[in-house]
């Protein structure tokens, strides 16, 4: 993805965070690891990470102004992201937890955005990379019982299709407060070439106020949703 590209959408959430620690009255620093997804960006999601993104954090004082604050991210996120291809293509997934869930994602990578990676036309190969992974997931978690997913994508018919029906008809709003470290709501601001909606920024950006500023989720047009069943479905289908 372009710098540019990854600046439009770091300004928006800088800017997201911004407003959403004025009305909690919080600091900024704070804002930004609870409502950004700025540390999964840069690779430093897991524990190992935690040390590099706390001195991330350290370089953005409160009473910065928002051009430097932009300024630092992307110098920070040149000098330490490191984008990894997944080998299921558009999709990943979490190893199971204690209770034998894993977790699907779906984030199409740099070779996906000539055109939609939800078209008809791409179809066949989304399939292909959902029987991958469940082959794998076959081959190394033998003991994995469910499969649950939490996305805004699952609002669209063009990703609902790709699914077992018992997964589809599982589909709900998350009984639990929706983190906005990740793309499980960040992702509908983004098109297929990863360029930021001017009209869905704006709208996020003016939905956040004092009536959302427990639920900052609720600022995005499309909610976040779950989606939980059987991991025998998915071997089933994709078998």
């Amino acid at each position: 993805m372009p710098g540019r590209l990854y600046e439009d959408y770091f300004d928006l959430q800088l800017r997201f965070a911004a407003r959403y620690a004025g009305l909690a009255a919080i600091p900024r620093r704070e804002a930004i690891s609870r409502c950004t997804n700025l540390r999964r960006r840069f690779g430093l999601a897991d524990a190992s990470g935690a040390q590099t993104w706390s001195r991330f954090l350290d370089t953005l004082p409160d009473g910065a102004a928002h051009e430097e604050v932009l300024e630092r991210t992307m110098s920070f996120h040149e000098l330490h992201a490191r984008p990894a291809e997944s080998p299921f293509g558009c999709f990943s997934y979490d190893a199971p937890d204690a209770q034998g869930t894993l977790r699907i994602h779906f984030m199409p990578g740099e070779r996906h955005w000539a055109d939609s990676p939800l078209g008809d036309a791409r179809l066949p190969q989304r399939l292909s990379e959902l029987r991958a992974l469940f082959a794998d997931v076959r081959r190394r978690h033998p003991h994995a019982r469910r499969v649950r997913g939490l996305s805004w994508l699952y609002n669209l018919a063009g990703y609902k299709r790709l699914f077992p029906p018992e997964y589809v008809a599982s589909i709900a709003l998350p009984a639990f407060a929706v983190h906005l470290n990740g793309s499980s709501t960040w992702g509908q601001v983004l098109n297929h070439r990863q360029e930021v909606k001017g009209r869905l920024r704006d709208r996020v950006l003016g939905n956040l106020d004092a009536t959302t500023m427990h639920a900052p989720w609720r600022a995005f047009p499309l909610p976040a949703l779950s989606a939980s069943c059987g991991i025998s479905r998915f071997h089933e289908s994709f078998g």
